[in-house]
C-alpha cells in the first residue's frame, strides 16, 4: 500500500511519469521517429523550419525544432536553441519522462540542451541526412518552368 503526504498537493502526471537521468537516457537506443516541416510559400523566405521527433527504445520522445539554411552549396540543418542562438520560446520538449539530476532535482533546460548537443546528436550521426531525406525539397524550391 502506498501513502501520500496529504499536506502537499500532488500533480497526477508527476506520479505517473517516470523520472530519468541523462545517464539513463544515454543508455537507450534513439531513432528519428517523425519530421514536420513548416514553410510559408508566400513569404519568400529561403529558410525551412520544422520539428524532429526522436524516440527512444523506452518510448520517451524528444521534440527538437530545426531549420534548414541554404549556404549556397549545401542545405545545412541546424537545431534551434542548441546550435543556434536560443530564443525565449521552448525549443526542446521531452514527453514520457521527467528529467532529473543525480540528486533527483528537476533538470534545467540548459543542461538538457548541452546533453543533446554533446551526447544525443553524436549518437545519431546521420540525423541531418535523415531529416533532409524525409523532405521533398522540390516542393519548396523555386524553378523556372
Amino acid at each position: 500500500m502506498q501513502f501520500f503526504d496529504l499536506s502537499r498537493q500532488f500533480n497526477l502526471s508527476d506520479i505517473l511519469t517516470s523520472h530519468k537521468t541523462l545517464k539513463e537516457l544515454g543508455g537507450m537506443q534513439w531513432t528519428l521517429s517523425k519530421v514536420r516541416v513548416e514553410h510559408d510559400c508566400l513569404s519568400g523566405s529561403d529558410i525551412l523550419e520544422g520539428q524532429a521527433v526522436l524516440k527512444s527504445s523506452q518510448n520517451i520522445q524528444i521534440e527538437l525544432e530545426w531549420l534548414i539554411q541554404d549556404t549556397g552549396f549545401e542545405l545545412q540543418v541546424l537545431f534551434k536553441g542548441i546550435e543556434t542562438a536560443a530564443c525565449d520560446e521552448t525549443l526542446v520538449l521531452v514527453k514520457g519522462a521527467q528529467l532529473v539530476d543525480a540528486a533527483q532535482q528537476k533538470l534545467s533546460a540548459q543542461a538538457l540542451s548541452l546533453w543533446i548537443d554533446g551526447t544525443l546528436l553524436p549518437m545519431l550521426p546521420n540525423i541531418r541526412k535523415e531529416i533532409k531525406a524525409r523532405l521533398n525539397l522540390w516542393d519548396y524550391a523555386e524553378y523556372d518552368g
